[in-house]
């Protein structure tokens, strides 16, 4: 299915009852929130996240959105700030419940999934999917080498030649500093 036939919202009932499936690959560009997880996102890029939706409604009636993600993403790392490739792999499993029609914490626990509210009878797609995708990318980024970035790693070296060569070096500054502020007071 390609972009133009993903429908952005859909009608849940409607959607749900006829127990349908969505396949498509959609592009990063399209996610706006996700940018700033993201190390690079240019016009032409061409990275795509493959999205399968399952719109089930089950013997009680509740709908459910039953759905997986696969694709590689350019995030960028904590300590260089360029970009890391994370292979993205979640599966995800959401009760659909419209906003006016929650029922208490009963309806909202059964089987422990998570719930997805829906406006009016009507769900964001696209939002869901992005929630999902930021839901599942590492609190932390970085890269396998701890020395990734090199000017931290020789400003590190550095510091450590120093205090190695003068210990208390840095102890005679501050008392210096100390002395001259002390001076300045009176």
């Amino acid at each position: 299915m390609s972009l133009q036939q993903f429908p952005e919202t859909v009608e849940v009932k409607k959607f749900f009852s006829r127990q349908g499936q969505l396949t498509t690959s959609l592009p990063l560009q399209k996610f706006t929130r996700l940018e700033q997880y993201l190390a690079n996102v240019e016009a032409d890029d061409s990275s795509e996240i493959e999205v399968d939706l399952d719109f089930i409604q089950d013997d009680e009636g509740r709908f459910i959105l039953k759905g997986s993600m696969k694709g590689a993403l350019l995030l960028s790392c904590q300590r260089c700030l360029q970009g890391v490739e994370y292979s993205l792999s979640s599966d995800f499993r959401v009760q659909i419940i419209d906003e006016l029609k929650v029922g208490g914490d009963t309806e909202l626990a059964k089987d422990e999934l998570e719930v997805v509210l829906s406006t009016e009878g009507k769900l964001n797609l696209f939002e869901l999917v992005e929630d999902e995708v930021i839901l599942s990318l590492p609190l932390v980024v970085y890269h396998d080498e701890p020395d990734c970035n090199q000017v931290l790693v020789d400003l590190n070296r550095s510091a450590e030649q120093n205090i190695e060569s003068k210990p208390f070096a840095e102890l005679e500054v501050l008392k210096k500093q100390l002395s001259s502020e002390k001076s300045k007071t009176k």
